[in-house]
């Protein structure tokens, strides 16, 4: 099933494209990724396993070149931080129309990189790879049920910055 993203940063003069209703001026996502790792140790004899220190990785987009571009760059440039960066997906929720499905929201948010890619040959206008820094996440997870109402049915957090819930 297919899904719209959306990222909504707190901050001066950055707005996206987005016209979609209740998404106005955020910033389209085309695709995403980030996630965690935890390296684990396996002993020998009654030991068992032993987890070690969390490694988070940044959080990645792709996005289509538009007004949020040239505020994005000045702010990998500058070390511009924002208070918050909040991710909305949303699906088809049965009569109910699209519905939140996922929202990250992550806080203390730094630009950590920017990237141009395209091709004149017909994209309509070139991508950009752009990866944030954060100091805190928050996931929230919305199940959907047999008639297409969403209800919490997950939620988690991390703090990088105290290395802890």
């Amino acid at each position: 099933m297919a899904f719209d993203t959306f990222l909504k940063i707190e901050g001066p003069d950055l707005k996206g494209e987005s016209t979609a209703t209740g998404y106005e001026g955020q910033i389209e996502v085309y695709s995403f990724s980030w996630g965690a790792s935890n390296p684990v140790t396996v002993g020998s004899g009654a030991t068992g396993l032993s987890g070690g220190k969390v490694s988070i990785s940044s959080f990645n987009i792709m996005k289509k070149t538009e007004t949020s571009s040239a505020p994005l760059f000045n702010a990998c440039a500058s070390g511009q931080h924002y208070d918050t960066a909040t991710v909305t997906m949303r699906k088809a929720g049965g009569t109910a129309g699209q519905q939140i499905f996922l929202t990250y929201v992550f806080t203390d948010v730094m630009v950590e990189s920017i990237q141009w890619s395209g091709s004149s040959g017909g994209d309509d206008s070139p991508t950009e790879s752009v990866s944030f820094a954060f100091g805190k996440v928050e996931i929230t997870y919305y199940a959907q049920d047999d008639k297409g109402a969403m209800k919490k049915a997950g939620q988690a957090s991390w703090d990088l910055t105290k290395v802890t819930t």
